[in-house]
């Protein structure tokens, strides 16, 4: 049996099964994410049709569960990992009503099949989808990408709304990928942040709901959310560069929600889930100027310095090597006077022969004087 975060597969028989099995195996570049749509045990017609609408602008990255669930993410987590571990899906979009919390929606995502982010909404204002406003507008394609506009400052500002700010974009971006087309980009999200009666400062609910017990810091959070169609320039298809011109058509859905309840990771665990695979990291890095990669992944690179003087740099100093350099001057001392020696030595043997002939010319002399 196969484990993976914490749940086991039974082992395939079969080659057609061990095919199956093969797909829920961890991969260096991994499938979509998967959107899970489930509903609790009661669920209003507003949530199910703000959950019909969702689906249409997430698909084919969805799947739906149809039958009714006896529980709460926020109360029953291991519900939650267990129908993602089964389904292979990492996010989730769960919907309730009760008189507590009526009209309630639910989003998260899952990190090896245990709940990462977690945030509960409550929709306040709902306006259906409706393609007929953009009539001849070609929008909506399936697999299609969309645009992010966040309004507001506090998205960049404030640590719990960065990270809510994340799940938006792993929720509704589908498909990864390196390189899009610009004509498969033909809608736009537009998220803006207010509070609720739209004159006080904007405050987030606190981190620490777990359980059924209400947060520390409820919050004015009302989250704004619309969704638009793109018409570009006919001499823009294709075109990656500036374009101007571009029109938008209202085509829904959009809502209204209000931020009831968040729940994130801790920041070790979140690092966790952030870290990339070493082949990743290598393709990585090979994209940068100077690198590539050969085929065993091995990175090569070329490195453009200046001059360096090895004399200058601010290496670790040994005391073998004092012992050494104290040696080496040592000898040099000593080779000095030696080299001196044979210049002493030649004016002194000079002075001797010339004092010699000196003397044979005075002998000579004498010599001639005597005969």
């Amino acid at each position: 049996m196969t484990s993976i975060g914490g749940f086991q597969r039974r082992t395939p028989k079969t080659q057609t099964s061990r095919r199956a099995v093969k797909k829920y195996e961890a991969k260096v570049t991994e499938n979509p994410k998967t959107i899970l749509f489930l509903k609790g045990s009661s669920a209003s017609e507003i949530v199910q049709k703000a959950q019909s609408d969702l689906m249409a602008i997430t698909k084919p990255y969805c799947k739906k569960l149809k039958k009714k669930n006896a529980f709460l993410p926020f109360e029953g987590r291991e519900h939650i990992e267990f129908l993602g571990f089964k389904n292979d899906c990492s996010l989730f979009c769960f919907g309730s009503h009760n008189k507590k919390r009526p009209h309630n929606i639910t989003i998260g995502r899952l990190f090896d099949f245990h709940i990462l982010d977690m945030v509960e909404m409550g929709i306040t204002a709902i306006d259906p989808i409706d393609m007929s406003r953009a009539h001849g507008v070609e929008a909506g394609s399936i697999g299609s990408k969309p645009f992010f506009v966040f309004e507001g400052s506090e998205f960049a500002t404030d640590p719990s709304l960065l990270r809510f700010k994340s799940l938006l974009i792993d929720f509704f971006r589908g498909n990864q990928d390196v390189e899009i087309n610009l004509d498969g980009c033909d809608r736009v999200l537009f998220f803006s942040l207010r509070s609720d009666n739209g004159q006080d400062a904007i405050v987030a609910p606190s981190t620490d709901s777990y359980s059924s017990k209400p947060p520390s810091e409820k919050g004015n959070l009302i989250l704004s959310m619309r969704h638009y169609a793109v018409q570009k320039p006919h001499s823009a298809a294709g075109v990656s560069k500036r374009i101007q011109n571009v029109e938008l058509y209202d085509i829904g859905p959009n809502f209204d929600f209000q931020v009831r309840r968040i729940s994130f990771a801790t920041p070790q665990e979140f690092k966790v889930a952030c870290r990339l695979p070493k082949a990743t990291i290598a393709t990585l890095r090979a994209l940068r100027d100077n690198v590539t990669t050969d085929g065993t992944n091995s990175l090569r690179g070329q490195l453009h310095v200046g001059k360096q003087d090895v004399n200058e740099l601010n290496l670790r100093r040994f005391k073998a090597h004092k012992r050494q350099a104290s040696a080496m001057e040592g000898d040099t001392a000593e080779e000095a006077p030696s080299a001196e020696a044979p210049d002493e030595a030649d004016k002194a043997g000079g002075r001797r022969h010339k004092r010699r002939k000196t003397g044979e010319e005075s002998t000579s002399f004498q010599a001639d004087v005597d005969v």
